[in-house]
């Protein structure tokens, strides 16, 4: 017999969310999107991917951060953990730190805005239920830090605290150095 268990997924594209600034002067209706960004994958910044490959900016990154935060934080980071920095998004004007993440700021989009609510249904926003943006590295896109899902196929689950290059990067089959 099959079974006929369901689970709870991430929202679906295009879902709207309402929500006001905490002013109370503006409420809009709009898509939330959780924004990964790995400490250092900003470098990508200074490039094009018809300058530099993802590949080789996977290489860059990681002699760059591979110890870098277990050797400033080793009660915190093993070898080859770099953490994560989230914001969340509309595509309509809003970007801010977003609510519940490990390396939050002292202000976040609740600082700024009304708790979201299911713009048809009214249900509050899962935090862990948005869906966390695609980044590329390629002819038709260059996102930052994109080289990273570029090169591995990965991208991390919503609020992931860190990201461990080494499990990725050999899971991949990428570049990962000797690290003793």
């Amino acid at each position: 017999m099959l079974s006929t268990k369901t689970t709870v997924q991430p929202y679906p594209p295009g879902t709207q969310w309402t929500f006001t600034t905490r002013r109370g002067t503006y409420t809009q209706d709009a898509e939330l999107i959780l924004c990964p960004e790995p400490d250092g994958s900003s470098m990508s910044d200074d490039y094009l991917p018809d300058e530099i490959s993802a590949h080789e900016l996977w290489r860059m990154w990681v002699d760059r951060y591979a110890v870098t935060y277990h050797q400033r934080y080793p009660e915190k980071y093993r070898v080859g953990e770099v953490p994560i920095f989230w914001t969340v998004t509309s595509g309509s004007g809003v970007f801010e730190q977003a609510p519940h993440s490990a390396h939050g700021l002292s202000e976040d989009f609740l600082t700024h805005y009304t708790h979201p609510v299911h713009a048809e249904t009214g249900e509050r926003v899962n935090w862990m239920r948005l869906p966390v943006m695609d980044r590329g590295w390629n002819g038709t896109t260059a996102d930052k830090g994109g080289f990273i899902q570029e090169a591995t196929g990965w991208k991390p689950s919503p609020l992931q605290p860190t990201m461990d290059f080494i499990q990725i990067g050999r899971a991949a089959g990428l570049y990962v150095p000797d690290l003793g």
